[in-house]
């Protein structure tokens, strides 16, 4: 029902630490409560919980936690758009419903003449009485309460109101714009008593981590080291082989390290190097899971999260890897296999490379391959991308946009489905259609008779 999560093993971390604080302490204090991961991991601990947020998302649940009035109107310029909201808002469940179903559809308000934005809109008005009756009887169930929250800047919040000898836990979003991005539609649309709060440039980063440790006890997972509290690592938790590693800070002595088991093997064949010239003979190579996780690992973006393929292979020019793109067993479909990753070695001169590796990706080699290894007749493809645009720039063109919805995961906007017909054409093919298309603007073009006869 939240947006977003710490990760799994994160909160057990925290879990375990917090512990150890039985009969010592009574009260825990949470500073960016965000949505609320830290608390429900300890809401069944003993512990009497306050919570500290500055945005709107985060304080209409907190004082929901805290059994408190939510002080949240419709903004008068957006009335016309959202006056058959105001039925549904009664200052407790039911406007935390509207909040949180809020931050699904708010984003497209202004835009219903665009007949996408115009659909969902107009869907999610007629569906409302029905989701806001579910999304009211989850809320009234849960099994979390606060003691206290607080609407303010943490800093402000743990110099003046949080006592110097209780607990305080922190996981703090220490990348700009986090929550300012992601639920800056909200803010548009409804009124509330937002606090005043400073950007937390590096000076007051330095200033929580000095009042959060400054205590006997307390819990601290940051994105990067921290060399004054080295002697207070107790943990590191990565969920995945390229995933940022979470440092966890602790007055606990107790140490715990959480990180992807995975073997990772040398690929030996050469890689394209910026300025290289790009051959004349596309190529596939098959990948052990070993191999293919080591070009995963320096060539994918670290934040999407990497499955378990059930075929993987290598694309290959000339003999020189461009990039690589694994298939996963279908799942409902039998004919239908999913795209699982692709990617490109991505040097900065060959901007389109991406979409080389998925006309390689659609070839009637890549189909023949992926055929024998499943023990299956395969005829389409599927796949989905996380992105902050509406369409993907990688697969427009080449696949169709199958559905488009928000993104659950909070570093994303949209996520969106994507499918093809396999086989649609043979790896030369491919690579002339791709120099046609996309090589020329590149300076690609076609080797001269004089180039192939060097060669």
């Amino acid at each position: 029902m939240f947006h977003g999560s710490i990760p799994a093993d994160l909160r057990a971390v925290i879990h375990e630490h917090t512990d150890t604080w039985r009969g010592q302490a009574e009260d825990i204090y949470v500073g960016c409560s965000g949505n609320f991961t830290i608390e429900r991991v300890l809401h069944d601990s003993g512990f009497r919980l306050h919570g500290c947020d500055v945005q709107l998302y985060s304080s209409a649940i907190g004082w929901y936690l805290a059994g408190q009035e939510l002080p949240i109107a419709i903004r008068p310029e957006s009335a016309g758009e959202l006056d058959w909201l105001a039925p549904y808002m009664d200052g407790r469940a039911g406007t935390l419903a509207v909040v949180l179903l809020g931050s699904r559809f708010f984003q497209w308000l202004g835009r219903g003449e665009h007949p996408y934005y115009g659909r969902m809109l107009g869907a999610y008005q007629q569906q409302f009485p029905e989701l806001h009756a579910k999304t009211v009887a989850k809320i009234e169930a849960l099994p979390l309460h606060l003691a206290s929250y607080a609407p303010m800047d943490v800093n402000e919040w743990l110099a003046e109101h949080v006592p110097p000898d209780v607990p305080v836990v922190a996981f703090p979003p220490f990348f700009a714009g986090d929550y300012e991005n992601q639920f800056a539609a909200l803010d548009k649309h409804l009124d509330w008593p937002a606090p005043q709060y400073p950007a937390l440039d590096d000076a007051a980063k330095q200033t929580l981590i000095e009042r959060i440790t400054n205590r006997p006890r307390w819990v601290l997972g940051l994105h990067f080291d921290v060399e004054e509290l080295t002697d207070h690592l107790r943990g590191q938790v990565q969920t995945a082989n390229r995933g940022v590693p979470i440092n966890v800070y602790s007055s606990v002595p107790r140490s715990r390290i959480v990180r992807p088991n995975q073997r990772l093997e040398p690929v030996r064949a050469p890689r394209l190097v910026p300025g290289q010239r790009l051959g004349g003979t596309l190529s596939l190579a098959p990948l052990s899971m070993g191999q293919f996780a080591t070009l995963r690992s320096q060539y994918m973006n670290h934040n999407i999260r990497p499955g378990t393929p059930t075929m993987a292979l290598a694309v290959l020019v000339d003999g020189v890897v461009v990039g690589a793109f694994a298939f996963s067993t279908p799942k409902y479909d039998p004919h239908n296999v999913y795209l699982l990753s692709d990617f490109p070695v991505a040097p900065t001169s060959y901007g389109r490379l991406a979409k080389l590796v998925l006309y390689a990706a659609l070839s009637t080699e890549a189909q023949f391959l992926a055929q024998r290894a499943m023990n299956t007749r395969l005829t389409r493809l599927n796949t989905t991308a996380f992105t902050q645009r509406p369409v993907s720039m990688k697969y427009r063109g080449l696949l169709r946009l199958n559905s488009r919805k928000d993104s659950a995961d909070p570093a994303y906007r949209y996520q969106l489905d994507y499918g093809s017909e396999l086989g649609r054409w043979s790896l030369v093919e491919g690579l002339a259609q791709w120099r046609s298309k996309h090589g020329q603007a590149q300076g690609l073009k076609e080797p001269t008779k004089e180039e192939e006869t060097a060669k």
